[in-house]
């Protein structure tokens, strides 16, 4: 019985490797300054060598977010489109 616990605890833990990588390994970031907001989408434009437009997730407060603000977007493709799970302030 015990060597079956313990095959079954070893297997748990190569199983779960994979999948935890490729749940972050999906995450993207960009940083850059935010050039335009639109509250009603809601999204952000940042501009970062390139202008590139992020949905924003419904944790993110716009109101909190500021045009000319250097920020990090942590983001996600979801139906192809750039969707941001985080916004915080760069550096």
């Amino acid at each position: 019985m015990r060597k079956i616990m313990l095959s079954a605890a070893a297997a748990a833990v190569l199983l779960t490797g994979p999948a935890a990588f490729a749940a972050t390994a999906a995450a993207k970031s960009e940083t850059g300054v935010i050039a335009q907001i639109d509250a009603k989408a809601p999204s952000i434009t940042l501009k970062s060598g390139k202008i590139k437009t992020f949905l924003l997730g419904k944790d993110i407060a716009v109101a909190d977010l500021k045009v000319g603000e250097k920020v990090t977007v942590t983001y996600e493709l979801i139906a192809k489109k750039p969707t941001a799970s985080t916004v915080v302030a760069a550096k």
